[in-house]
């Protein structure tokens, strides 16, 4: 649900700014707003600004916490405890921005160090093998004062491509030319050009045509002979990864002794630099500030009783309830039921729903995985998945981040408990309707053990596919209804005709053409068409409030894009099928191996149900989350009437 926020305006002396600011950062619970033009005007007060001292200090705190930043990203990851913010609340910023410059002009040597000796390694690895094919055939005319040569390697094994260079060549010395080449490995050769100084640039014109470039060592190996390049890059393959682990203890050193102490002076300087921003937000008079924002309700009286604890009478708290009326500016905190309250990161890729609107959460968490369930539905993939998901709870509890370096991507302990919550949900629907539908890594139970399911999807589809469009229905109405009650809620007039007009015009069209396609009983064809004809006559009545013809035509049109979001739900079907399919197809594959041996076909199958088991989780989880936030969103106009978070202004974690 979305929590009730109530505006909160701080009355001080001036005197007190920096501490009251301190304080209300403290609490952690005020969302701190700029006090509007015509609050300013009532209340006699002008906006703050900062003085030129204050200016310079914003300017070092900012330059302090990107290094702070730069060399922690900088660091391998670490402790990131064990030194309290506290022991820098009175140093000056000059004086950590120093400290923090000296940290990072040691990290960043190492860091350089590293990158030069991972480049040279990898350059080592790039021409090594060229050098030992070529270097022979080079150095045999190395010092020749009539004859030059030309290395170069060809990305291909196809040796007519020599022939073709080596023809062109010809044709343009007049023969006085010689092509050596060598194969270097399964996809390169190496390629040796011997011809006479004169000749250099008619040589060089016809490789540059071919789109040839001649093989250039580095300047580390470029002024020794081939010999001693080979002699120096084997030196170098041996020592450079113990000048690597020589610099990664450099770092690990500093990792130890420095992050936990960087951590704190970040969190320091992130908080100064908070309060310092916030300043220009306030509004102030001659003698006093205001200090404007927004906050839970539930959370005023705290916030009156320690600020009048710690300020006495000097400061003031004003409050009162948020007007509906300007929803708009009034931030959104969503808060749940524990056990939905895993679900609302389903809508984090979205702005809030605006202030006094609806919070799909619990809806979310009874649809969505039930839809999951519906489109997987197999014992086997919804056992795997719960496990996978109690590892990930296991992860959590212990306060331990999940990392994927492949993908960049890391789930902070929070997250991945919420994430877990969610695979272990999904997976207890994808169980429960792998029982009705006899699924268990596919049909295996009807292939060991003859079981006959409840009800087969792959035989049933008719009656699979009219259950699917039952829950679209239900679905599409739903949000509907959502927005019917909003608008009566708000006295939105319009909005109120809006949405019975969708109503009537999507029953319409179900009855009608549910009726044309022998779906449902044929009398009901008519019953559907006066449906569509009243939505309209609703249309056109609501012409008295507001004279708009196209955005009537429009809600008419908004009928039949209901009426297709309703069938966009038998992607679930496909969906569904497909999962049994591949499923299904596992088994087969193992059942073809078994000829061979039992073992051997057991192990096919298991191979191929775990390829499957990552498709389709991965693939038959974005459908129906793709139907929530698409097709039911949209009816009640969640991504058009957006909010803003509820972001509180607090002290940073260290």
């Amino acid at each position: 649900m979305i929590v009730e926020m109530s505006r909160v305006m701080v009355l001080g002396p001036k005197r007190l700014l920096g501490q009251v600011i301190e304080e209300v950062q403290r609490q952690g619970v005020l969302h701190v707003d700029r006090v509007e033009a015509e609050e300013e005007t009532a209340s006699g007060v002008a906006p703050m600004h900062l003085a030129d001292d204050d200016a310079r200090t914003l300017h070092i705190l900012e330059r302090a916490l990107t290094r702070a930043d730069g060399v922690l990203t900088l660091l391998p990851r670490g402790p990131g405890d064990g030194a309290a913010a506290e022991q820098f609340v009175e140093t000056s910023p000059e004086a950590l921005d120093a400290e923090l410059s000296d940290i990072e002009g040691r990290v960043r040597d190492l860091t350089r160090q590293r990158l030069e000796l991972e480049d040279e390694r990898t350059l080592i690895e790039s021409y090594e093998g060229a050098i030992r094919v070529l270097s022979p055939l080079l150095g045999a005319l190395a010092g020749s004062k009539a004859l030059e040569t030309i290395g170069f390697i060809l990305n291909t094994k196809d040796l007519t491509a020599v022939a073709a260079i080596h023809n062109e060549l010809s044709k343009a010395t007049g023969n006085r030319v010689e092509v050596v080449s060598r194969s270097m490995d399964e996809k390169r050769i190496g390629v040796v050009v011997a011809f006479r100084r004169q000749d250099g640039d008619r040589v060089r014109a016809v490789l540059a045509r071919a789109g040839v470039a001649e093989m250039r060592l580095p300047a580390r190996f470029a002024q020794d002979q081939p010999a001693d390049a080979i002699a120096l890059m084997e030196r170098r393959k041996r020592d450079i990864p113990h000048e690597i682990e020589r610099v990664d203890s450099g770092l690990a050193a500093v990792t130890a002794q420095q992050r936990p102490r960087l951590l704190a002076m970040r969190a320091v300087l992130a908080d100064r630099l908070g309060r310092m921003k916030v300043v220009p937000d306030l509004a102030q008079s001659h003698y006093a500030f205001i200090l404007h924002g927004w906050s839970p309700t539930r959370a005023v009286p705290e916030i009156r009783s320690r600020l009048r604890t710690r300020f006495g009478r000097d400061v003031v708290v004003y409050d009162a309830p948020a007007n509906p009326h300007e929803a708009e500016r009034v931030p959104v905190l969503l808060d749940n039921h524990p056990l939905i309250r895993p679900f609302q990161r389903l809508l984090g890729l979205f702005q809030p729903p605006r202030y006094g609107a609806w919070d799909p959460s619990p809806v979310m968490a009874i649809t969505f995985p039930i839809f999951v369930g519906l489109v997987i539905g197999d014992v086997g993939y919804g056992l795997l998945l719960f496990l996978l998901g109690w590892a990930f709870g296991k992860m959590a509890r212990a306060g331990r981040a999940l990392e994927m370096k492949f993908l960049s991507l890391r789930f902070p302990a929070p997250l991945l408990a919420d994430l877990a919550y969610l695979i272990r949900v999904c997976a207890f629907w994808m169980i429960v309707f792998g029982v009705i539908y006899a699924e268990v890594f596919g049909n295996l139970p009807e292939l060991l053990f003859h079981i006959e399911p409840p009800f087969n999807r792959v035989h049933e589809t008719t009656q699979y596919f009219l259950f699917i469009i039952g829950a679209g229905i239900l679905m599409i109405f739903l949000g509907l209804l959502v927005h019917l009650v909003q608008s009566l809620r708000h006295r939105h007039t319009v909005g109120v005709f809006e949405s019975v007009v969708i109503m009537l015009g999507t029953a319409g069209l179900l009855l009608f053409l549910g009726a044309r396609g022998e779906m449902i009983p044929a009398g009901l064809g008519p019953v559907g068409l006066y449906l569509f004809v009243g939505g309209a006559a609703v249309a056109v009545a609501s012409l008295v409030f507001e004279r708009d013809v196209i955005k009537r035509f429009l809600w008419i049109i908004e009928s039949a894009a209901a009426f297709g979001h309703i069938l966009s739900h038998a992607r679930l079907m496909a969906f569904g099928l497909a999962a049994a399919a591949l499923a299904t197809a596992a088994n087969e594959l193992g059942a073809q191996a078994g000829g061979i041996g039992i073992v051997f076909g057991i192990l096919v199958a298991a191979i191929a149900q775990m390829m499957f088991f990552m498709f389709t989780i991965i693939g038959h989880t974005i459908q129906p989350a793709r139907l929530h936030w698409v097709e039911f969103f949209t009816k009640f106009k969640y991504h058009e009437e957006t909010g803003r978070a509820y972001r509180p202004f607090q002290k940073s974690a260290t």
